[in-house]
């Protein structure tokens, strides 16, 4: 149900927590290829920080030829429904040869910072008006295995964690009512577009926001992120492909075949329409990143989190949802 909101609600209010941000993000710019030093300790410190927020904890582990751990954090973990944010923690690993390791600040690391910031700066919001409800609730996903393993192919893209958590029924499809994948995020002049029909309103939606925002000067200085353009026929391939293909893909070291039906999960995919110049390269770093395209960013999705979660209502079944996990 996609609901005129503007004419609902006024404006919330949420402040901004760039210091924590800063310190989230410093964490994780580092090498954190699957089996470095680094990976560990990415995973090590979002399980910690979802926790400190108030979050219910899985740390899925399994294994696929390696040892991998996708982490989920849950608000309501008991409720029927859930709005899933997702990234993937993993960077690139160095191919043949090679010792320098990209830090993946732009693929990965920005983006799960954004995840937990947003956490941080609306869990107000979480422990007050969301953890009243019993029809939504909130899934924060982080993902490994979405990068090759160390000395496998360079542009294989392996998304091992994302179709994992679709053959184990980790969070039934039918329970999710959206995806928002985010990724690649963090470059300058940047454009964010809308991939899939089914989802065009709603990012439609979000270009309104950041609008809104523009006019109310509450964003900084820099370029408009999102536009009113379909671009059903290419996206780049990421996490959110197992849900909205629903186990159709074909995958190739270079390229992603997909092939997807109506019934998969409804999906924002929070990506620029092609890899920003840095990507997989060790200029994948901190001194690359443009800060008020990140900025902006977060104010940009937590308005539109806040504005989706009260305009929707779900009925309520006899049913409940029973989370199943292997954790610590």
């Amino acid at each position: 149900i996609i609901i005129n909101w503007t004419t609902l609600m006024a404006p919330a209010t949420f402040m901004d927590n760039e210091e924590h941000f800063n310190a989230t993000l410093s964490k994780l710019l580092k090498p954190r290829f699957h089996g470095s030093p680094g990976h560990g300790q990415a995973r090590a410190f979002i399980v910690r920080e979802l926790r400190d927020l108030g979050f219910f904890v899985a740390q899925n582990k399994f294994r696929d030829g390696e040892n991998y751990t996708n982490i989920v954090g849950f608000w309501n973990v008991e409720s029927e429904r859930f709005l899933v944010l997702s990234c993937h923690y993993d960077s690139q690993s160095p191919g043949w040869g090679q010792n320098e390791t990209s830090f993946g600040a732009i693929d990965g690391a920005v983006s799960c910072a954004i995840l937990l910031n947003l956490a941080k700066t609306m869990g107000e919001y979480f422990k007050g008006n969301l953890s009243q409800r019993m029809d939504i609730g909130m899934a924060l996903v982080f993902f490994d295995g979405h990068k090759p393993l160390p000395m496998g192919p360079e542009n294989a893209t392996r998304l091992i964690g994302s179709r994992h958590f679709i053959e184990m029924d980790m969070v039934p499809t039918e329970s999710i009512v959206l995806l928002m994948t985010l990724n690649l995020i963090g470059s300058a002049n940047e454009t964010y577009f809308s991939f899939y029909k089914d989802t065009d309103e709603l990012h439609f939606q979000i270009t309104d926001i950041e609008q809104e925002l523009w006019e109310s000067k509450q964003l900084d200085d820099g370029p408009v992120l999102f536009h009113k353009v379909k671009h059903h026929e290419s996206c780049l391939p990421d996490d959110h492909i197992p849900f909205h293909a629903k186990g159709t893909c074909v995958f190739f070291y270079s390229f992603l075949i997909v092939w997807y039906h109506s019934l998969g999960v409804p999906v924002l995919h929070i990506s620029p329409e092609k890899y920003p110049k840095v990507h997989g390269t060790t200029d994948d770093n901190a001194a690359n990143l443009d800060w008020p395209t990140i900025r902006n960013m977060i104010k940009i999705l937590r308005t539109f989190l806040h504005k989706y979660l009260e305009s929707q209502e779900f009925e309520m079944s006899s049913e409940s949802f029973v989370f199943q996990h292997n954790d610590d």
